[in-house]
């Protein structure tokens, strides 16, 4: 308890701490506000639009649609083309038959020389109406082809089933658009896989960083010749177990700190009915149990790699050298951290590797999080899983303690994996 005491005093104490809670903060609550903010903007867009319609409906035209229809049945409904845009002044030109050719060659010029310009040709060829639209360019399209398009299937639509004999109501149930509606049988939403995806991510860098604040807190004593001080007050093994149990407990305080902070901004700044690209918010897969599944691998998942990180520290007589000496771990770390989201976050690989994610203790504390809140975790996996990761915790636990014992207090130079490994 004396080495957990000085350890949490002395992680609480740091600017790092303070400094990545107040950031990571501002980000959650910027998170929260980022519906309201897209809902602002896309309300200012939507009032915009209507203004310039508003404002394109009284001012003059700013240029011309020619438009030329072979069959006569398009021009009937001039307005409805008009609606398309607003801004052009639409004039109806009359097919001369064989002319045809040099009337289109004269519109071709003037849209060239005046960009604003835009055509619809109509042509009859025969079966059924073809369709064409003309513009100066990609950068400066009058008139869109596919709206153009769309409003005359439904003329074209409504003409020959008029033909065939159906009344206007007929007619109007016929060109009904349907309503869909898609449903899923699994316990997969949208919610629960951006939430997975961001806890598998967080899990990792909260592993990786408190593991890496235990490896520092050992350099740093060694360095300042504190540790001497500290083997005074206690062996070394519960040296090891002080510092992983307070480096832990600082990082427990600082997520519970920054989970309040999401609650409140989810409560009070996310706005009823909100939705991520058009799927609403729905929290279903994330209930106490789970929630406490997800601390609990927290917690052995910072465990492993903590005691693995406190053997590094012990191996170093400079701070300098403990990235160095770290490496091993890390690679171990990265290799777990793409092997739990390759297999499930990016749906990749086979049922066996899925399976050796799940259940080896490198990679199963950023497997399970992204599973839990899919829905895709049955009891048994979940049982193996933090059976292995508990027993593979408690003999790492003996394994290091040993290797922290004997190099703790060596000092020179830097202690290799060999003689590491080799010491009792």
């Amino acid at each position: 308890m004396t080495i957990f005491a000085y350890t949490f005093k002395e992680g609480i104490r740091k600017k790092a701490f303070w400094v990545s809670s107040v950031i990571i903060a501002a980000l959650i609550l910027l998170l929260c506000l980022a519906p309201r903010i897209l809902s602002a903007f896309q309300k200012d867009e939507k009032e915009a639009q209507e203004q310039t319609q508003e404002v394109q409906a009284d001012t003059e035209k700013t240029g011309i649609c020619y438009f030329m229809d072979e069959t006569g049945i398009f021009s009937e409904n001039i307005p409805l083309f008009q609606a398309l845009a607003p801004e052009l002044d639409f004039q109806v030109l009359a097919s001369d038959g064989g002319d045809t050719a040099a009337q289109l060659e004269k519109i071709r010029k003037d849209i060239k020389e005046n960009q604003d310009n835009a055509a619809v040709i109509i042509e009859d060829s025969g079966t059924a109406p073809s369709v064409r639209v003309i513009n100066a360019s990609f950068m400066h399209q009058g008139i869109s082809m596919n709206a153009v398009l769309e409003t005359c299937n439904t003329i074209w639509k409504t003409k020959v089933l008029t033909d065939e004999g159906l009344n206007s109501d007929a007619i109007m149930k016929a060109q009904t658009v349907l309503a869909g509606e898609e449903e899923t049988v699994g316990n997969l939403d949208l919610t629960g896989y951006v939430m997975g995806l961001v806890l598998t991510f967080v899990m990792f860098f909260a592993v990786y960083y408190y593991g890496y604040g235990v490896a520092m807190s050992v350099a740093s004593e060694k360095t300042s010749r504190v540790m001497e001080t500290l083997i005074i007050s206690a062996k070394p093994s519960r040296i090891l177990v002080g510092k992983c149990l307070a480096m832990g407990v600082v990082g427990l305080v600082q997520i519970g700190g920054l989970l309040i902070v999401g609650i409140l901004g989810y409560t009070f700044l996310v706005p009823d009915g909100a939705q991520i690209a058009g799927f609403e918010l729905s929290f279903s897969n994330f209930t106490a149990g789970t929630a406490a599944a997800l601390l609990l691998y927290f917690i052995l998942g910072y465990a492993f790699y903590a005691v693995l990180n406190s053997v590094c520290g012990a191996a170093v007589s400079k701070v300098e050298d403990l990235n160095s000496a770290m490496m091993p771990v890390s690679v171990v770390a990265i290799l777990g951290f793409y092997l739990g989201y390759f297999t499930s976050v990016a749906g990749g690989g086979s049922n066996l590797l899925a399976k050796l994610a799940l259940y080896l203790p490198i990679s199963s504390p950023f497997t399970v999080p992204f599973r839990l809140l899919t829905g895709d975790m049955n009891n048994s996996d979940l049982g193996i899983s933090m059976g292995i990761l508990a027993v593979s915790i408690a003999a790492v636990s003996m394994i290091s303690a040993k290797i922290y014992s004997a190099s703790v207090m060596h000092y020179g130079k830097k202690l290799k994996w060999k003689e590491i490994a080799g010491m009792k």
